[in-house]
């Protein structure tokens, strides 16, 4: 019995290809996504981890430490130490931070534990993604929970 297949026709082939097309934007989208939050949650780290560098220094030195943001650079650092970037897509808010100087907001932490306090927010696209606050009295960072 002879068989009249001899392959696939081109209509089969371009649904093939549509199919697979699709798939792979799906795929895309959702690793996009990924990248994206898990850059947020490294940055927020980082934010975070500065700022308790900046109160270890302060009582191990017996001096005034700060935590730098500035809003024109893009950038946040410790005093004497390399700025980390603020991603592009990343807003960062404050609530009760000193402006130190023009364009550059702080927290200052003191010999003694204590700080100036204040809130960070860090939001993209109007969603809040992590925030932080940093207590006046013990200089102790704490995270705030999301409200629903």
């Amino acid at each position: 019995m002879r068989s009249n297949s001899r392959g696939f026709t081109f209509l089969e082939l371009v649904v093939v290809l549509v199919i697979l097309g699709i798939i792979s934007s799906i795929v895309f989208v959702r690793v996009g996504r990924s990248v994206t939050k898990k850059r947020t949650k490294l940055f927020a780290r980082q934010m975070v981890s500065l700022c308790r560098k900046a109160r270890a220094q302060a009582v191990a030195n017996s001096t005034i430490s700060s935590f730098y943001i500035s809003s024109d650079e893009r950038k946040c650092w410790v005093d004497n130490q390399e700025p980390i970037d603020i991603p592009l897509e990343m807003r960062v808010e404050g609530e009760g931070v000193q402006e130190l100087e023009q364009g550059i907001f702080g927290i200052r932490f003191f010999p003694d534990g204590s700080s100036s306090g204040g809130s960070l927010f860090l939001s993209r696209g109007g969603d809040l993604l992590y925030a932080f606050r940093v207590d006046l009295l013990t200089g102790l960072i704490m995270p705030i929970e999301k409200e629903d």
